[in-house]
């Protein structure tokens, strides 16, 4: 093939119709279970969380909410994937190799959210969040000197410890000690590992029998949906019971710049002439961080159940 730039033009717009198709392909996680928003610096602080406002009889003046500052900030990072294309292979009419690569950029393109999700939900044990305590932990002060509360556990997953988890979820209360009235929408979220155990928690009509029992209807079943996440085999044995019915979300999905499909076909261009390579990336800055510790209950799955 003659290389011109009406040729190249015809190559990347299939190229990028490739990566887009795959792109836009599926609603990633990232989109349930997080607050998307928008970042106009490297850096954005949260002073608002902490702050779950509730009503309060009116005593003849307003009892005014302000932002509690707890300089809370998630930064944001930048992420590319780069394609070579190879001019010689243009010329040899040999592009149909790179068929394969630009559906696999896009589809890499869209999950890495829903990887940095997993990887918030993983490093939660051990990363700190707005109250000063890492995410999953005992003793959370959202307000100081006001109500606190726990959301991690130990034990691995079983029925007895799923309820002891979605009782702590539904019993939290805010920091003015007013229950928050979560349960709308409970997902329980698990390593591959876990599955099977997970399904005979909340979709199993009846609870197996046991030496000397019989088995008995499932009264867990339906109280929570089930996610089985492949993303959180990094860190097996953990299992997570989120809030996702809430106005505000456990995770917060922080953009600056959109994951976007670039180009550089200029047959003039540096790097064309010393390198033989036209260039095609998918290219994003954002950051995916845990923000609400009051929606969300962790366990590590370190002890027995």
């Amino acid at each position: 093939m003659i290389i011109t730039s009406a040729t190249l033009q015809t190559l990347s717009v299939g190229f990028r119709t490739q990566y887009l198709d795959a792109y836009q392909g599926g609603a990633p996680r990232v989109q349930s279970f997080s607050m998307r928003t928008t970042s106009r610096s490297k850096k954005e602080f949260y002073g608002w969380l902490g702050t779950v406002p509730g009503m309060k009889k009116f005593l003849g003046e307003a009892q005014i909410k302000n932002l509690v500052d707890h300089n809370f900030g998630i930064e944001n990072v930048e992420f590319e994937s780069t394609v070579g294309v190879q001019r010689i292979d243009i010329l040899r009419d040999q592009f149909g190799m790179y068929n394969m690569a630009f559906p696999a950029m896009g589809l890499a393109a869209r999950q890495h959210p829903d990887e940095l999700l997993a990887d918030a939900m993983v490093g939660g044990f051990t990363t700190l969040c707005y109250t000063g305590k890492n995410f999953f932990d005992t003793g959370h002060t959202p307000q100081a000197g006001k109500t606190t509360f726990d959301n991690k556990g130990v034990k691995k997953l079983s029925a007895a410890n799923f309820v002891i988890a979605r009782t702590n979820l539904k019993s939290r209360r805010n920091a003015e000690n007013r229950p928050m009235n979560l349960g709308a929408d409970l997902v329980l979220v698990v390593a591959p590992k876990w599955e099977d155990t997970a399904r005979l928690i909340l979709i199993a009509d009846t609870v197996p029998s046991t030496a000397g029992t019989a088995s008995q209807s499932n009264i867990n079943k339906g109280t929570a949906r089930l996610e089985v996440w492949p993303q959180l085999s990094s860190n097996e044995d953990a299992w997570y019971l989120l809030e996702n019915g809430y106005p505000v979300k456990p995770f917060i999905y922080q953009v600056e710049i959109d994951t976007e499909f670039q180009q550089l076909t200029d047959l003039s261009a540096e790097h064309v002439l010393l390198f033989k390579q036209f260039l095609y990336q998918a290219y994003g800055s954002y950051a995916v961080a845990a923000a609400m510790p009051e929606l969300a209950y962790g366990s590590t799955g370190a002890d027995p159940a």
